[in-house]
């Protein structure tokens, strides 16, 4: 068989409600679209094929024969325009890349030191791969992870997600050439001819004024340069029409600035972050993240309008600065987003096949979508994170 000079992506879904007999079917549509069997796969499997988690590699590799394969669970998959949630499903994205290097690892425990990340990674061409990353919620500090990921690739993209449709530890399963692990990471770094384009929708708007961290202690906010963060949310709260101040109560989030010494801050700007509470004796607020002082924050909100203008805006922009050159994609998508947020199926997959048109992508609902924001990588929640697949110009 003549082998492509140049990378190319396929994608396949099946619902079949039979693991054995979704993977043979996606593995024909994927060989098909490919002509023969593919240099990289990944593959999301629906929670409901519990019981045969330990087989699914297997056979994988029986009907796909894949040089690099990975995967995990998930409660609900992604692929060709559509998204499966509650239900029997799997989705299998792969590439035939014959100028690419593909490096998979697997980790347990974030390394300290940058030299242990390399040597666990393995050769790439270059100083920057790009990482997919596949993590289990229960065994892996998935943030101290990226932050020690990032020290030692700091100019390299990171996209992935948290394995969903777990209620304890061991639940699910991430898969990892033929084996099925239940902790830690699997990761592939992609080096060579190919760009990993990155894309991180955090569904939210901003509200109010920013304002200036003046006393913080980790993740606590105790004063602002408008007074007290309880304060400064009842003021808001008494400004804004009826429908926010409904979102204010239940889907109230905070961003904090990524880029100092901005002088305008805009949506998308920030990186949001759940407020953990407030305290009605001191006015302090805890967030779900670091600050520090002298950071500038500002209350955002959520809803399914803004998390639609959000993918739509930042997919249109992609489009921009060369996401139409597409091959591939992959879709991390939170499970709090979906027919739950949107009361519609498929929302999100008809953003971006609008946007992108019949480029092969796939991917799943996480606990978790992992992304760079200001120029260095986050584990997310309620967001959308994808990475788009081109060869350089």
């Amino acid at each position: 068989m003549t082998e492509p000079e140049n990378m190319c992506w396929a994608s396949a879904l099946s619902e079949r409600i039979e693991p054995k007999d979704a993977i043979a079917e996606v593995s024909a549509t994927v060989r098909e679209q490919l002509g023969g069997a593919p240099d990289l796969a990944l593959y999301f499997v629906s929670d409901h094929f519990g019981g045969a988690y330990a087989s699914i590699p297997e056979w994988i590799e029986r009907q796909l024969s894949p040089g690099v394969a990975v995967g995990c669970s998930a409660s609900g998959v992604i692929g060709r325009g559509q998204e499966v949630e509650q239900r029997e499903a799997i989705s299998v994205v792969a590439a035939r890349l014959p100028n690419v290097h593909v490096s998979p690892f697997h980790c347990e425990l974030p390394p300290d030191e940058p030299g242990v990340w390399k040597s666990m990674v393995g050769p790439v061409a270059g100083e920057s791969p790009s990482f997919l990353l596949l993590c289990d919620p229960f065994s892996l500090d998935t943030e101290k992870m990226l932050r020690s990921l990032d020290s030692a690739y700091p100019g390299s993209p990171k996209v992935g997600g948290m394995l969903s449709g777990t209620q304890a530890p061991g639940d699910g399963a991430i898969f990892y050439d033929t084996h099925v692990l239940r902790e830690g990471m699997v990761g592939v770094a992609l080096s060579g001819q190919i760009e990993m384009h990155t894309l991180v929708a955090q569904g939210c708007r901003p509200v109010g004024e920013p304002m200036i961290i003046t006393h913080c202690s980790d993740s606590v906010i105790y004063e602002l340069n408008v007074g007290k963060p309880m304060e400064a949310l009842q003021k808001l709260f008494d400004k804004v029409a009826p429908r926010d101040q409904e979102l204010l109560r239940h889907s109230l989030f905070l961003g904090i600035e990524m880029n100092d010494g901005k002088s305008r801050y805009d949506q998308g700007d920030f990186l949001i972050r759940d407020v953990a509470g407030i305290d009605p004796n001191s006015g302090a607020m805890a967030v779900h993240g670091q600050c520090r002082d002298y950071q500038v924050v500002q209350f955002h909100l959520r809803d399914a309008l803004t998390s639609t203008q959000d993918l739509d805006r930042r997919l249109g922009g992609l489009k921009r600065t060369g996401g139409l050159d597409a091959e591939g994609a992959l879709f991390f998508s939170c499970m709090g987003r979906g027919e739950g947020l949107y009361g519609v199926a498929n929302h999100d997959s008809d953003l971006f096949c609008r946007h992108m048109g019949a480029v092969p992508m796939g991917g799943f609902f996480g606990n978790g979508e992992i992304g760079p924001v200001g120029g260095h990588t986050f584990l997310h929640g309620y967001t959308s994170s994808l990475a788009l697949f081109a060869t350089p110009r």
